[in-house]
């Protein structure tokens, strides 16, 4: 079993063992699934569709500035699957570590949601003659913007923007930076 797959369910098995935990206050520690959209830098990678992959993540919520400003520290795993085009397929896996903060909106449970990322990623390029896995040389930075719903004391809805450095292809022809809209949940123990 690979370490992704490993990490997928052991966030999905945080989450159903949080869930028979919910009589008790949440503690700061929780864990999420996103499902991924492309936008157009990401599909001239992978030209996938929607949904163009998955992330699975584990996270500790916080406050800062004498407990005034929320925060969440988080690692991710992204699995953006490749779909075969002219006999090529590319794929990313990513390991991601993010800092966010939040800010109150003017929507009742609606947070802003702005933070900064480092990632490491993996690109896979496949075609009929060859197969090559580039793992991407040193941290990569990237940003995150979006907003989250707090649906109850446990359960976070979140949309969010993630832009990232990549680097350059496994030709080194061009550089990119992939970007992507994700959409899930993260559910507090």
């Amino acid at each position: 079993m690979s370490s992704r797959t490993h990490f997928v369910r052991c966030a999905a098995l945080a989450i159903l063992g949080g869930l028979c935990l919910g009589a008790q206050t949440p503690s700061s520690w929780d864990a999420g699934l996103n499902l991924v959209r492309p936008l157009d830098s990401l599909r001239m990678i992978t030209q996938s569709g929607t949904p163009g992959g998955y992330t699975a993540e584990v996270g500790r919520n916080g406050l800062i500035h004498g407990g005034t400003i929320p925060y969440r520290l988080s690692a991710s795993l992204t699995e953006l699957p490749g779909k075969e085009v002219a006999g090529v397929k590319q794929s990313l896996q990513g390991f991601q570590v993010a800092a966010d903060l939040f800010a109150a909106s003017w929507i009742p449970k609606v947070s802003m949601v702005a933070g900064l990322s480092l990632n490491a990623w993996r690109w896979d390029y496949q075609d009929a003659t060859h197969r090559s896995v580039n793992t991407m040389k040193g941290a990569k930075m990237g940003a995150r913007f979006g907003f989250a719903y707090q649906a109850s004391d446990r359960i976070t809805a979140s949309l969010l923007l993630q832009v990232v450095e990549l680097g350059v292809d496994p030709q080194a022809i061009r550089g990119y930076n992939p970007s992507w809209l994700q959409a899930g949940a993260t559910y507090r123990f």
